[in-house]
């Protein structure tokens, strides 16, 4: 009789060590679970901001908007009026291609030493890369109208140069760039006596893209 008590109490503690171990087991499977699903929610979420930064998009792309302040300081020839300097603002729309490669339009306001120009101008922009802090290289050209002395004082002009941008938030990011600045009389390719002048152009801006 006492062996037979001693074989049940032996089964009773098998068996109760047995479901402790599987129930140890389960929680331990399931703590590795949620672990596994945290890491990834992590990874997922921290993608957005990391040195891999995700491209605007593979295919298609997407619309972006630049507000940019400039000012430029002359260079050369600076005594005359529209050659010391200028300050202005401008605004772009676009649309960047998944390739890096954004092409935009835009107008402005700039204003010289001795008067204003309205610049209205074409952009094309090459983004390097796929990091945070984005390089770029750049070209804008236009035409500059005057409203008070369109024939004397409206000109032409090109702008390449590089910059940077660098993410503020998802869609928004901080841009600089600096570059030459030249203008022309509209008359460039006509004869007769003609004017050029230069800058050393800097911006700093606000780029939206969707």
């Amino acid at each position: 009789m006492k062996r037979l008590y001693t074989i049940a109490i032996v089964f009773l503690l098998t068996a109760s060590y047995a479901s402790a171990q599987r129930a140890s087991d389960r929680c331990w499977h399931l703590d590795k679970i949620q672990f596994l699903q945290h890491r990834q929610d992590f990874w997922r979420s921290h993608r957005l901001y990391s040195s891999a930064a995700r491209p605007l998009s593979e295919i298609t792309g997407g619309f972006f908007n630049l507000t940019e302040a400039q000012y430029g300081f002359g260079i050369k020839e600076i005594d005359e009026p529209y050659a010391e300097y200028y300050a202005g603002i401008t605004n772009t729309l676009g649309w960047r291609f998944g390739s890096g490669i954004a092409l935009g339009g835009g107008v402005g306001y700039y204003q010289y030493n001795g008067g204003y120009d309205i610049p209205i101008f074409g952009d094309v922009r090459w983004y390097l890369g796929r990091q945070r802090v984005k390089f770029f290289l750049m070209g804008t050209g236009g035409f500059m109208a005057n409203f008070k002395n369109f024939k004397d004082l409206s000109r032409v002009f090109v702008n390449p140069g590089a910059g940077l941008t660098v993410p503020l938030a998802k869609n928004l990011h901080l841009s600089f760039a600096a570059g030459l600045l030249t203008q022309w009389d509209r008359n460039i390719f006509e004869e007769g006596p003609g004017y050029r002048d230069s800058f050393i152009n800097m911006k700093l801006g606000l780029l939206y893209q969707k």
